[in-house]
C-alpha cells in the first residue's frame, strides 16, 4: 500500500501515518501532538465507521488536548491504563459560571461545570465524576511525566456547537506546516472576531493578544468567547447531508463547500485509501451540449486508491456542490471506506468519512 506524502504529512505506515508539530516556542513547554489514521474495512457494518488512531504527546504537568477521534473504548479508566496521568477534565456546562479557571492546579471538582477523572492511585479519586472521554472535545491532561497517549477511535466529521455569550473550549484540525493564524481562522465571523482567547502555556492560561501573530494547531485546545450566536465552522464550511459523512449506494450523494470568508478560497480534495476496500469513486459532472439540450450528468472515474483533485477558487460567500457516486461495479465487497480530506489555500483541513454499501450486498 503506498501513499501520497504531502504537506499535511501523511506517509506509508499500515495505513496513513498524519504527525502533527509540537507546540514549540519562545522557550515555552507547549504539548506536542501526532495524528495516525489507520483505516480499515469495518465487515461488521455501517456504523462502524472508518477507525483512526490520535497519538498525543503529552508533557510534564498540565496539558490542554483537543481529542479528534470517538474513542472506541470511552472508559477513562481503560484509555489512560499504564500512563502516567492522574487527572483529566473536560469543561461540559457552559452555563454553570465561570467557563475557565486561569491555573488549572485549583480544585477543578469544585469548579462548576468540569467533569473530571482521577487516577486510582490518588486520595481523591473517590470525587471522580468523569466517566467517559468523547471525540470532538476538549481536554485539560495533567501527567505526571512525560508520556505518549494513544486513542483508537472513528474518524467523525466535525462540528462545534458554539454557546453563545460564553467562553467555549475548542479545538480544529489545521495543517502542520502552514496554519492560519486565530486572525485568519476566524475571520468571517464577527462572534469570534476578536483577541478573547486563551492558550495553555506553562500550565496556565495566556491570552492571545496578537491574533494575527499565532497560528492555530491541530490537536490543541483553546478558549474563545463567542459574542452571541453563530454556526461558525471555520474559513470553509463542509457540508453533508449526513452528519456521519457521506453515504452512498446505488445513487448518489453531495458534499457542498461554502466559503464563509471575504476573500476566495481554494480548497483542494484528497481521497486517502486503505488497501482493497477503499471507495471507487465518480465525480459527477453537468454537461450541456447546446443552449436548447437538457442538461446531462456524466461521472469522471477517480482511482480506488490515492488522488487529489484541484478544485476551483470559491469567492467570498459562494458555494460549490460536488456530486459523488460509488463505482458500485468496482466493489469487491458488500462494504468499502475511505476518507475525504478537504484542504485549503488558508491551511485549514476538513475530514470526511466515506462509506459505500453494494445494493446487492455480496461482493462479486
Amino acid at each position: 500500500m503506498t501513499s501520497k506524502e504531502a504537506g499535511s504529512g501523511w506517509v506509508p505506515a499500515d495505513g496513513f501515518r498524519r504527525k502533527k508539530e509540537g507546540l514549540a516556542g519562545s522557550g515555552a513547554r507547549f504539548l506536542g501532538f501526532g495524528l495516525i489514521f489507520v483505516l480499515f474495512l469495518a465487515v461488521g457494518g455501517v456504523e462502524a465507521g472508518t477507525t483512526g488512531t490520535q497519538v498525543i504527546s503529552l508533557n510534564a504537568g498540565w496539558n490542554a488536548i483537543f481529542l479528534e477521534v470517538e474513542p472506541a473504548v470511552s472508559s477513562p479508566d481503560a484509555i489512560m491504563a499504564g500512563q502516567p496521568v492522574d487527572i483529566v477534565a473536560s469543561f461540559f456546562d457552559p452555563g454553570a459560571g465561570p467557563q475557565f479557571v486561569s491555573n488549572p492546579a485549583a480544585n477543578l471538582f469544585r469548579a462548576a461545570g468540569w467533569g473530571t477523572w482521577y487516577a486510582g492511585s490518588r486520595p481523591d479519586a473517590f470525587l471522580k465524576n468523569l466517566h467517559a472521554v468523547y471525540g470532538q472535545r476538549g481536554y485539560l491532561i495533567h501527567a505526571t511525566n512525560a508520556c505518549v497517549l494513544s486513542v483508537t477511535g472513528a474518524v467523525t466529521a466535525a462540528r462545534v456547537t458554539w454557546t453563545p455569550d460564553a467562553y467555549n473550549f475548542v479545538g480544529f484540525t489545521v495543517s502542520r506546516s502552514a496554519p492560519p493564524t486565530f486572525d485568519q481562522f476566524f475571520a468571517g465571523s464577527p462572534a469570534l472576531r476578536h483577541n478573547r482567547i486563551y492558550r495553555m502555556v506553562n500550565g496556565t492560561w495566556r491570552q492571545v493578544t496578537d491574533p494575527t501573530a499565532e497560528t492555530l494547531r491541530s490537536g490543541e485546545a483553546f478558549w474563545i468567547y463567542c459574542s452571541g450566536a453563530t454556526t461558525y465552522q471555520g474559513p470553509l464550511r463542509a457540508v453533508t447531508t449526513l452528519s456521519q459523512g457521506l453515504v452512498l449506494s446505488s445513487g448518489r450523494d453531495s458534499l457542498i463547500l461554502r466559503n464563509e470568508t471575504a476573500h476566495p478560497v481554494t480548497p483542494t480534495l484528497t481521497h486517502m485509501a486503505s488497501g482493497s476496500n477503499a471507495v471507487p469513486l465518480l465525480i459527477v459532472v453537468q454537461t450541456v451540449n447546446g443552449t436548447a439540450s437538457a442538461i446531462q450528468s456524466m461521472g469522471v472515474a477517480k482511482p480506488a486508491g490515492d488522488w487529489s483533485q484541484d478544485l476551483p477558487p470559491l469567492e467570498a460567500g459562494a458555494s460549490m456542490q460536488i456530486p459523488l457516486e460509488a463505482q458500485v461495479e468496482n466493489m469487491t465487497q458488500p462494504v468499502h471506506q475511505s476518507l475525504l480530506k478537504v484542504s485549503t489555500d488558508m491551511g485549514t483541513e476538513a475530514w470526511i468519512p466515506v462509506i459505500a454499501v453494494r445494493a446487492d450486498g455480496g461482493a462479486q
